[in-house]
């Protein structure tokens, strides 16, 4: 037959699966994936073996980007599939591919150009090969770490030189070199204390006699633990004694630790059976007790010797039979629990027990007997029970305390809410609301606020149980205070997975707090309002007085001795006691305002009472009252604020002589442990009964009589009792009304070294020294001029800010004494200017003159570039210290207000 005729024949006999269909039928029924990848790398066509592999439908697929389905590794491999395709026409590759799961896949393909230049590729799943792939290399790599961690080596010793050679593979799992252990010292200096003189003694006798033998010990490794080796040696032949030795060491230690930890273990096992707070019985495979705890004994009212090798039925009787079917089912391999089983104890009484019954197996997993254990819960259960009645009874009280309770579900995306937290959130709420940290209800500024913690919860990871106050803003625009306590539950990811929640109603409480808090806010700055009015009265107060008390120090140093300067000089007392009143208004209110600041410095507390004590000897002697002092000889210097100590013993001393009217004052000092106590005993009218309970409170005194007899402003103690207790320390008293007091200050007394003692200044210690003087009081002006000018001082005198800033251009001046309040310019602003001028003017040391001079005051002062202070009413000595003082200052402390 002919080839055509064949042909013929062939086209004209039925075809009933063609090359198209048979195509087709082979790309929808393969098991390998088949795809049709265009030009734009999107996909044209997918197989079911995709849908099925992969769980993508061909709706999902067809028109989407390949590179959406691949994993970012996997991304460079696939966009270099396209440049090899028109390189060589073919490739094979290796993809991870997600799954629809989320779950990613490793598929193979082979792909080939077609005509119109898109891919067309098989695929199929070659996950496990190289999960496989990945074990086998693992493997690879853990066998090569085991073979250079054998842990085996040789050393050598060499009495002569004490050295030890070491094989280096002996110490690398070790972290140490050779050089660490190559002779005895450092061999020995790393074994623990308890081995190292016997693996001494070993040394020492093999070397003497030359034989060998074996040794177990530890050695501590570079970095601090400890292995365990196990070393085998002999003696070097050869001449001797002494014997060199040879030796094969091997690090055993997991072995050592296997073999420590199996005897740990077998007397563990039996110490917890011995020491367990609950009844363990271990029996064998006829049911029959092995071992049993106190605890099993105790509750069943047994001893060994009653229960030990007797079977479990012997031992059992009416509703223990459900503990022998139990112990029955853990012989065939099964582990049963009871979590709360009703069983009568040895005296018949029903009691509530744990238990739970385990198959016991031997190191090949055989079922060799069974261990139970057994626990009384009796009084568990009746908590459980009492735990189930309170929970009802908190939903009662819940509802009472119109509290709402909450729970949000961010896995299932859910909320449930209890009907009295709808009722205060004022309308339904859903997940929508609460899915985000802060809820939308919040009011604005309490959600800024939030916002922030959660920030900050992030940041440090401080989730968990949360309380918060905010203000709940509902469907009407009215605000309502709510406290909210709030618990996130996470995953091990730190994803919020749940959350449970309660929300209080304190909208009455908290409106409460918010104006009590608005009241304390106005009644401190009325305090502060106080204490500026003081400052202002004060100043206003000084500056007249700077004038008189200035004037008669003056005329007193100008007068010759007579009844005039007598006169003078008690005038000028006079004056001291009304700055005196006037400095504890002050102080008792910068005390009140926390402004009081202590300035500590070495004293001398010996010198320091003696004084106060010449201040008021005269007072004492014009009342014919003996003033004694008895101060210890061991006070030494201490480091404290003078000026307050002596503040504060001039109150009591000066109390004490304005209340005796006969006998005497005396005034003790001593060292009391770490504190310095000062005594002063008068024998004087003594306090009343009735008045000692509030004697040192504000503007209280005996009695009202006291203030017309005595004087005084009822403020002295007030501001003594506060100084102590800002010096470390306090004041109290005892008195006999009729017989005297002893009132008693104990203060801190750091000890300090006694400083450099300073030299007396001569009357022309200012001789030559040019000075400006910035004041706008002609009467401060008089008194500064004079006092300077009595020592020497050349003076020119500013009227204001202003003046004084074009004086300290104009003139080269040694000093600027500077008044801080005045109009126009001020001191602070005349200072900055003067700190401003070119040359040597703007380095001028300026004093201010001022009343007001607590810590912040200072500061101010400082910052504006002033070098030193001097109180108002201007005291000639305070002064001149102050001038001293800068003077003797080197450039760093010139520039510190003292």
């Amino acid at each position: 037959m002919s080839t055509a005729s064949t042909n013929d024949a062939n086209s004209s006999a039925p075809t009933p699966f063609g090359e198209e269909e048979a195509a087709r039928w082979f790309f929808d029924n393969a098991s390998d994936l088949f795809t049709i990848v265009s030009a734009e790398g999107r996909f044209v066509t997918v197989n079911a073996a995709w849908t099925a592999l992969t769980g993508w439908t061909t709706e999902e697929t067809i028109g989407q980007p390949t590179i959406k389905f691949v994993h970012p590794d996997s991304q460079p491999e696939l966009l270099d599939i396209g440049d090899r395709m028109r390189r060589t026409g073919a490739t094979t590759t290796d993809l991870q591919v997600r799954r629809k799961d989320g779950l990613w896949i490793w598929l193979r393909g082979r792909g080939r150009l077609g005509p119109n230049g898109e891919l067309v590729g098989m695929l199929h799943d070659v996950s496990a090969e190289i999960e496989n792939r990945a074990e086998l290399e693992a493997a690879r790599h853990t066998q090569q770490l085991l073979a250079e961690a054998a842990g085996i080596g040789v050393w050598r010793y060499d009495p002569d030189g004490e050295c030890i050679d070491w094989s280096p593979d002996t110490l690398a799992l070790l972290g140490l070199k050779p050089s660490d252990v190559d002779t005895t010292d450092k061999f020995l200096s790393r074994l623990p204390d308890d081995q190292r003189e016997a693996v001494h003694d070993v040394f020492r006798r093999a070397v003497a006699t030359g034989e060998g033998g074996a040794i177990e010990f530890r050695l501590r490794g570079d970095d601090g633990r400890w292995h365990t080796f196990r070393s085998t040696y002999r003696a070097e032949a050869g001449a001797g004694p002494p014997f060199a030795m040879n030796g094969i060491t091997q690090n055993i230690t997991d072995v050592a630790r296997s073999r420590d930890k199996a005897i740990w273990s077998e007397r563990r096992a039996r110490r917890l059976v011995e020491d367990a707070p609950f009844a363990v019985a271990v029996y064998d495979l006829d049911m029959r007790l092995r071992l049993v705890s106190p605890r099993f004994l105790e509750i069943f009212r047994s001893t060994e010797a009653q229960v030990i090798g007797k079977t479990l039925t012997e031992l059992t009787h009416g509703s223990r039979r459900r503990f022998v079917a139990g112990v029955t089912r853990a012989l065939s391999g099964e582990v049963v629990t009871r979590r709360e089983d009703r069983l009568d104890d040895a005296d018949g009484v029903e009691r509530t027990f744990r238990w739970e019954a385990r198959p016991w197996r031997n190191e090949a997993g055989e079922v060799v007997g069974v261990i139970t254990y057994m626990d009384d819960v009796t009084a568990l259960a009746a908590a459980r029970r009492e735990a189930r009645i309170n929970a009802r009874r908190l939903k009662v009280a819940l509802g009472a305390a119109r509290a709402g309770v909450y729970e949000i579900d961010h896995e299932s995306q859910g909320f449930w809410g209890s009907p009295e937290l709808h009722r205060m959130m004022g309308r339904r709420v859903g997940y929508e609301d609460v899915r985000e940290a802060v809820w939308p209800m919040i009011h604005p500024e309490d959600r800024a606020q939030l916002y922030e913690a959660a920030a900050e919860w992030r940041r440090t990871g401080a989730w968990g149980s949360q309380e918060y106050d905010v203000r709940i803003v509902s469907p009407d625009g009215q605000p309502r205070w709510v406290r909210v306590f709030h618990d996130v539950r996470r995953d091990a990811s730190g994803r919020a997975r749940k959350a449970f929640g309660l929300v209080l109603d304190v909208d009455e409480k908290k409106k409460a707090e918010l104006a009590l808090v608005a009241a304390e806010r106005a009644a401190q700055a009325a305090n502060e309002a106080k204490a500026q009015f003081l400052a202002n009265m004060s100043h206003e107060i000084r500056t007249p007085m700077n004038g008189v008390l200035g004037v008669m120090h003056v005329l007193k140093r100008e007068l010759p001795a007579g009844d005039s300067a007598d006169l003078l000089g008690e005038a000028l007392a006079a004056g001291q006691m009304l700055s005196t009143l006037l400095d504890d208004v002050i102080d008792i209110s910068r005390i009140e305002a926390g402004r009081l600041d202590l300035c500590q410095e070495a004293v001398d507390p010996g010198e320091l009472v003696r004084g106060v004590a010449r201040l008021l000897a005269g007072q004492a002697s014009h009342k014919g009252l003996r003033l004694e002092l008895d101060i210890a000889p061991d006070l030494g210097w201490i480091r404290t604020d003078p000026t307050r100590v002596r503040q504060a013993l001039f109150n009591l001393i000066g109390n004490a002589v304005k209340f005796t009217l006969r006998g005497s004052v005396t005034v003790r000092a001593r060292k009391v442990g770490q504190q310095l106590v000062f005594d002063v005993i008068d024998t004087g009218v003594g306090v009343p009964l009735e008045a000692q309970g509030h004697l040192f409170e504000r503007f209280q005194q005996a009695d009202a009589s006291t203030t017309r007899r005595f004087g005084g402003s009822g403020l002295g103690l007030a501001i003594t009792r506060k100084l102590a207790q800002m010096l470390g320390g306090e004041v109290s008293f005892t008195s006999v009304p009729g017989e005297g007091s002893t009132f008693t200050l104990a203060i801190a007394a750091h000890v300090v070294a006694a400083p450099e003692a300073v030299g007396t200044h001569a009357d022309d210690l200012l001789a030559g020294l040019k000075v400006l003087v910035v004041e706008d009081n002609p009467t401060n002006q008089l008194v500064a001029r004079r006092i300077l000018q009595q020592l020497g001082a050349d003076v020119s005198v500013a009227d204001d800010g202003a003046s004084g800033v074009e004086a300290a251009r104009d003139g080269a001046f040694d000093l600027i004494l500077m008044d801080v309040q005045m109009p126009g310019m001020d001191g602070l602003e005349a200072t900055r200017r003067i700190r401003a001028l070119p040359g040597p003017a703007a380095r001028t040391p300026i004093i201010a003159l001022t009343a007001n001079v607590m810590a912040h005051q200072r500061a101010s002062y400082r910052a504006a570039g002033m070098n030193g202070v001097a109180a108002k009413p201007i005291a000639p000595a305070a002064l001149v210290g102050e001038i001293v003082r800068l003077s003797q200052a080197g450039p760093d402390e010139q520039g510190a207000v003292a």
